[in-house]
């Protein structure tokens, strides 16, 4: 299992107490999701903490037949507990593996000690629900006040693999623009 990865990015946001690294250790484990499997985020799995060992994911919203992808995520990302999402915006949410992908993460009747007893597990998770919160809103800045062709290029920029593995249509939704011109884009990128 990697948690050496695991705890490096922990890390990346806080210097992990003894006490919660060595609680994470015992309770760590892995899940494997198949390509194109499509998970609720609802499902007791994601009521916790998950770091992305390997693979792409989609956060999407179904209402009325009608899909909107929200976010994307990527290797060596956490995600942080998602499963009361689809009640305040009252939409059926769901996770989607873009690829086979390896998710770390510990059984949910964890979580209550890990809140009782680190307080450092708290600050981790509020500062990726934060991490979360500016990436919503960097995103929606984007979409409001950004031309198609920069918001494909800033895309292209931070996340150029999605374009081998994601279908254009569901990049274009994200990107609020029509196929065709995702593609027409997209061309004149690779004549460049």
């Amino acid at each position: 299992m990697e948690q050496e990865s695991y705890f490096k990015k922990i890390e990346y946001y806080l210097t992990p107490s003894a006490g919660l690294k060595s609680y994470l250790n015992y309770s760590l484990h892995e899940r494997i999701f198949k390509k194109k499997q499509t998970i609720e985020i609802t499902d007791e799995y994601f009521s916790t903490l998950a770091y992305i060992s390997t693979g792409t994911l989609r956060l999407y919203a179904v209402k009325e037949g009608t899909e909107r992808t929200i976010l994307f995520w990527q290797k060596d990302q956490f995600l942080p507990p998602l499963f009361m999402l689809g009640k305040y915006i009252k939409k059926e949410i769901y996770i989607e593996f873009l690829e086979d992908a390896i998710i770390i993460g510990y059984p949910e009747i964890h979580t209550a000690n890990m809140n009782k007893l680190f307080r450092d597990y708290r600050e981790f998770i509020n500062k990726l629900y934060q991490e979360q919160i500016s990436e919503l809103i960097f995103h929606a800045e984007s979409l409001a006040h950004l031309n198609a062709k920069v918001r494909f290029e800033n895309l292209m920029k931070s996340k150029p693999e999605l374009f081998n593995i994601c279908e254009l249509k569901i990049i274009a939704d994200y990107l609020g623009i029509h196929p065709k011109v995702l593609s027409l884009l997209r061309s004149k990128s690779v004549k460049r």
